[in-house]
């Protein structure tokens, strides 16, 4: 009785000392935010890339607000900060179809706080303020993105010498999700036209064109897609976690997934619309050996795994700041973000 006794404080002991080190960590570190554009000269192609890390610097609560109206909450951040003199794993952001670096700013928040470096990247061409049709379908261009954000980033003179190079981890919602099962070793089939041809519509994010494009025989896009199709693996990235992942349709074997050999974990909505889970999240995790899966029930949707809404947002663009009343989406991140931190924690 007394060595279970005993056992029992111990535990207790543990697992405070975990708490109170988790929460110090939280409270230690504040947010360093550094914005840099490189131009990956190769394909005259410019990779707008944002750094978050952590810093022990102040931040001014005196900022001079922004007059512009925003559809999404903001995260308080230090241009700039100081970085300590530490090492720390580096996570990279890819958005989702027509998004931004700054769509997935919860989960950076909490991640820095966490001790990461991250970094997000607008993929040109298909992000919010720079639309082009054949960008939204050079799926493939968007692996090639990251790799080279990475490798300047780890030359970077304020945090490339504070990476851990052996713990880089992937992180992207929906067509970034994608963008990530790419870099793990997934070679998307844009020929296969087997299953539902709804899979393979435009996303309501597509650009207005006048412009007659044929996706299946454009030069540009099929030039594209032979050259970067067999480069998309990238294996100085560790564990990867996804989002709502898409492009599921172009994934009909095992063998476009058996280079995959780094961990997988995919978190879905049951509820998903945009990409249903089992043509993508559950589709995924059957091709994917290395892979784990987490569904939220039935009444979560896509995008629930972007930023919280701000009121004007809600009434501006009410399709993706919107849940169903059963769903609140802080937790749905708080959720997401527990098992982020945990899978990381095993695998970097």
């Amino acid at each position: 009785m007394q060595k279970v006794l005993i056992a029992g404080i111990l535990m207790g002991l543990f697992f405070s000392c975990n708490s109170t080190s988790t929460s110090k960590k939280e409270n230690q570190y504040r947010i360093g935010q550094k914005s840099i554009t490189y131009t990956d000269q190769s394909r005259n192609r410019p990779v707008v890339t944002e750094i978050w890390y952590p810093t022990n610097d102040t931040i001014s609560q005196n900022q001079i607000p922004s007059r512009r109206k925003e559809l999404f909450k903001s995260i308080d951040t230090k241009k700039n900060a100081s970085i300590p003199e530490d090492k720390f794993p580096l996570l990279l952001v890819s958005h989702g179809t027509g998004g931004n670096r700054f769509s997935l700013t919860w989960f950076i928040e909490k991640m820095v706080k966490e001790g990461y470096i991250v970094v997000s990247i607008d993929h040109y061409g298909n992000s919010t303020f720079n639309k082009l049709p054949r960008e939204f379908v050079k799926w493939w261009e968007r692996a090639i993105d990251m790799q080279y954000a990475l490798t300047n980033v780890l030359k970077d003179p304020l945090v490339g010498s504070k990476i851990d190079v052996s713990k880089i981890g992937g992180v992207g919602f929906s067509l970034g999700g994608y963008t990530n099962i790419a870099l793990a070793g997934g070679y998307v089939d844009r020929n296969h036209h087997e299953g539902n041809n709804d899979d393979r519509a435009m996303p309501p994010e597509f650009p207005k064109t006048d412009e007659i494009i044929d996706f299946d025989t454009d030069s540009l896009i099929v030039s594209s897609y032979n050259m970067y199709k067999d480069q998309v693996k990238d294996d100085r990235i560790k564990a990867f976690f996804v989002m709502a992942p898409a492009i599921g349709f172009g994934f009909h074997s095992e063998k476009q997934t058996d280079k995959i050999t780094a961990p997988i974990f995919i978190v879905a909505g049951k509820g998903d619309t945009n990409t249903p889970i089992k043509s993508n999240a559950l589709h995924y995790h059957n091709l994917i050996k290395t892979s784990s899966l987490h569904l939220f029930n039935e009444h979560v949707n896509h995008y629930v795994f972007l930023n919280e809404s701000t009121e004007f947002g809600k009434k501006i663009a009410p399709i993706i700041t919107t849940d169903h009343p059963e769903v609140n989406r802080k937790e749905i991140h708080q959720k997401t973000v527990d098992l982020a931190i945990d899978f990381f924690n095993q695998h970097l």
